[in-house]
């Protein structure tokens, strides 16, 4: 049995669980996997007490248990569309941060679902097509790092992309 406390909040959820924090925020922020609302909040973030969390993190410890799902071939051409978006905004001149922050953002919100995929070539392929994002800073000296980083990642698409059109239900098939 994992150590009790008397606190949590997100960091020492995640790390309850062995997960990572943006997952377990994501998790709050989008209100899945019956998270609880925190008892309060700090200008640090939520905070739970034990008694409040703790039941809710041996639920999910039990269900994590159970194999992970294959990711849907929609999320991993969603991911691909995603993070082309992310490239060709990264190669404009002058970069046009707001935009590149909101096409950040929707790309990392896909983050959360490769992570709890099965680790299947799809979900290998997905996972390391988001990699850059998640060393990515908002600092803008390190645009150009960044860039090279998602252009290098650009190379999974291929593959992913047929690898998606494998697993996805015959449509048409007239090409």
């Amino acid at each position: 049995m994992a150590e009790r406390r008397t606190y949590y909040g997100i960091a020492e959820i995640a790390a309850a669980l062995g997960l990572n924090r943006q997952l377990v925020t994501a998790w709050r922020r989008r209100r899945s996997h019956g998270i609880p609302d925190p008892d309060g909040e700090l200008s640090s973030g939520p905070i739970w007490r034990g008694e409040t969390i703790e039941p809710w993190i041996d639920a999910v410890r039990s269900q994590r248990d159970v194999p992970a799902q294959p990711i849907a071939p929609e999320v991993a051409l969603r991911a691909g569309r995603r993070m082309l978006r992310v490239a060709a905004l990264l190669l404009e001149e002058p970069i046009r941060l707001k935009l590149l922050s909101q096409a950040l953002a929707e790309a990392r919100e896909l983050m959360p679902i490769a992570d709890d995929a099965a680790d299947d070539q799809l979900g290998r392929a997905v996972r390391q097509l988001l990699s850059p994002l998640r060393t990515s800073g908002d600092d803008p000296g390190s645009l150009v790092r960044f860039r090279r980083k998602v252009l290098s990642e650009l190379t999974q698409l291929e593959p992913l992309v047929e690898l998606a059109a494998e697993s996805l239900p015959e449509a048409d098939s007239a090409s």
